[in-house]
């Protein structure tokens, strides 16, 4: 099935149910890809769970209301349309209620770039590609275990509205290396990978992130605690996206400002970072994991910026958030799927550059600590905290690495103290692409995060 070819559908839908309520959508999504994973004893081929369904929203000038479906065909959707319709107005229609810009008139295609379409690769190519880098990360004498992933994933998405209909086809494709080493009583694991917009061409890990993951695992073996305490800091840039993802990912997700669980709400217009912080949210980057080109909600995509110079300019919103809170609408209204509420969610999420080479970035660090391979983190909004994990700190003297290492490294803080102390901002900026968010513990969906090198005060431990 060609989602395009249920536009017609939609739209008679949505016109049919707006002759009894305010405003009416239709979001229909297919999701397909694989994935294969080589270990020491299989390799497994893991096709993600195929997706195909419809969810049509009514705002009925107090709340929306949704019903989705599995079921196509017209009179399926019929059928779906009759239900959304008979619960809109079950809880009562609001004419006085706030409205819902549909947006200007607009139809629009896009489809993302593959150099080698995935579809097109024979899954014995991929099975290959898998086994040549799990060769090549577990090339080292000292490792015990090894496994490399590769995968594809495909989602169309076509959206539909009175002015609307837009269309996406959405590719990405990813490489993850996963290594452990021993050497005696000592062992260690570290892995890294990327994952991009575009097609089979992704499947693939550099010699030099390669030979870090494996020099790094080897580094790791034997690596003492840090003493804990206040310590001056350079964050490496993916240390650095972890730290934007979570200091300022769900804390200016504007739905939480609605719950009162976001303490960033009082900090809007407020400075909360030095001046030489500029920090965005962009769905619009051209090939990373995360970017897309209109969101679930049909707004298109665009860069936020959430800090401009060390002041919190603005919020991430879907849009239930902006309409309620009256705050500008931004293309953040994600969904796990079309069974699932929509949210608002970050998507590429980062720190921009700055004016410091990376030399001057650590000349400035008498005694201190490198922090890089940044593994998980969690927030807690409405206090402001932040906790991220890095799998390594390397001691920085005299403003140069030392070699001497530590493991496991934990930040912790109040997310403006960690801010303000921020004294030096590389140029060089890189984002990666390997996570994935959950609103809690639930609702996933694709990001990726990133920055610049970082020069800071943290509480390590």
């Amino acid at each position: 099935m060609d989602l395009r070819d249920l536009t017609g559908t939609l739209s008679q839908t949505v016109a049919s149910l707006e002759r009894d309520l305010p405003y009416a959508s239709a979001l229909c999504t297919r999701r397909s890809g694989v994935a294969v994973r080589v270990t020491g004893k299989q390799a497994a081929v893991e096709p993600t769970d195929p997706m195909l369904g419809c969810v049509l929203s009514a705002f009925t000038g107090r709340a929306f209301v949704e019903v989705s479906t599995t079921d196509l065909a017209p009179a399926g959707m019929a059928a779906a349309a009759a239900q959304l319709r008979s619960r809109a107005l079950e809880a009562g229609v609001d004419p006085h209620g706030p409205v819902v810009d549909p947006g200007p008139p607009l139809q629009r295609q896009w489809t993302t770039h593959e150099q080698v379409p995935a579809a097109d690769v024979p899954l014995a190519d991929k099975v290959a590609r898998a086994h040549d880098l799990r060769a090549r990360v577990g090339r080292d004498p000292r490792t015990v275990h090894s496994v490399a992933r590769i995968g594809d994933v495909q989602s169309q998405e076509l959206f539909v509205n009175r002015t609307r209909t837009l269309f996406q086809d959405l590719r990405r494709a990813e490489a993850v290396a996963f290594l452990v080493m021993q050497d005696g009583p000592n062992q260690a694991e570290l892995y890294g990978g990327r994952s991009r917009a575009g097609g089979f061409e992704h499947c693939q890990l550099t010699d030099a992130l390669m030979d870090e993951i494996v020099h790094d695992c080897g580094r790791l073996m034997g690596a003492g605690r840090v003493e804990p305490g206040l310590h001056h800091c350079v964050f490496a840039p993916d240390f650095a996206g972890l730290f934007a993802h979570e200091a300022f990912g769900h804390g200016t997700e504007a739905d939480m400002f609605l719950k009162r669980r976001a303490r960033g709400q009082q900090y809007l217009g407020k400075r909360v970072a030095s001046d030489l912080v500029n920090m965005f949210d962009s769905p619009a980057l051209p090939g990373h994991a995360a970017t897309f080109h209109f969101d679930h909600e049909g707004q298109l995509a665009g860069e936020t910026q959430i800090i401009r110079d060390g002041v919190l300019l603005s919020a991430i919103t879907n849009l239930d958030a902006a309409l309620r809170l009256g705050l500008p609408r931004t293309s953040n209204g994600r969904r796990e799927s079309f069974e699932r509420k929509v949210y608002t969610r970050m998507t590429n999420t980062y720190f921009g550059g700055g004016c410091s080479s990376v030399e001057e970035v650590f000349a400035g660090v008498d005694q201190g600590l490198f922090i890089t391979h940044g593994s998980n983190g969690m927030e807690d909004p409405k206090g402001w905290g932040i906790q991220c994990e890095g799998y390594l700190a390397e001691e920085i003297r005299g403003g140069k690495r030392t070699g001497k290492v530590f493991s496991p490294v934990i930040v912790t803080g109040f997310v403006p103290d960690l801010l303000q102390s921020i004294s030096a901002v590389s140029r060089e900026v890189e984002i990666t692409g390997l996570g994935m968010c959950g609103k809690g513990h639930k609702e996933w969906v694709k990001v990726t995060d990133g920055g610049p090198y970082l020069r800071l005060h943290a509480r390590v431990a």
